[in-house]
């Protein structure tokens, strides 16, 4: 079974995230599709979100080889095909950002798929990286304040997405899920 938590970070917030994250290990980011396979592995969020909305985390100290395909006729998005993805992503070592918009309350997660798709088993180990995840879950709850409304999926608020967040109309007071 996969974990996520459910997060609404600015860019601010996610300076924050990456500085904590490379406090603790060697990480690569990648990002979800690019034009060429050489452009997946990033070393920032990209600015903007248009885009740029995913993002997966690989710890360095677990062993993995991207492999990469290529975005075929039928996507989503005629002008993506040709572009490259991470075509080993769902049994890789890989944490998932799926990047939030505070400006219009909508929440991002992080997200890892653990065995999910891996039917025939992961090829890393899982108890281990479940570790560095819980650090990670630590690090979101002492670092955010948790929106208050009730459920077990509330998001976890980041500082600099709550101011904003500051001062929007009541109508858009409740944070939509991702």
């Amino acid at each position: 079974m996969g974990r996520q938590i459910q997060v609404v970070m600015a860019r601010e917030d996610e300076e924050s995230f990456l500085r904590f994250l490379r406090e603790g290990a060697s990480i690569q980011l990648f990002e979800s599709f690019m034009p060429m396979s050489a452009e997946l592995a990033v070393a920032n969020f990209a600015d903007e979100m248009s885009g740029h909305w995913l993002y997966r985390i690989w710890n360095q100290s677990f062993p993995w080889t991207p492999q990469y395909g290529t975005v075929g006729p039928r996507a989503e998005d005629p002008n993506m095909v040709g572009w490259a993805y991470l075509s080993n992503a769902s049994t890789a070592p890989l944490l998932e950002l799926s990047r939030s918009d505070p400006s219009h309350r909508r929440a991002g997660r992080l997200y890892w798929a653990r065995n999910v798709s891996a039917p025939d088993g992961l090829d890393y180990d899982a108890d281990a990286f479940s570790r560095w995840v819980d650090t990670i879950w630590a690090w979101c709850r002492g670092s955010a304040t948790k929106e208050p409304r009730g459920d077990r999926w509330a998001p976890y608020v980041f500082p600099a997405a709550r101011r904003t967040m500051v001062g929007r109309p009541a109508a858009q007071a409740q944070i939509l899920d991702p």
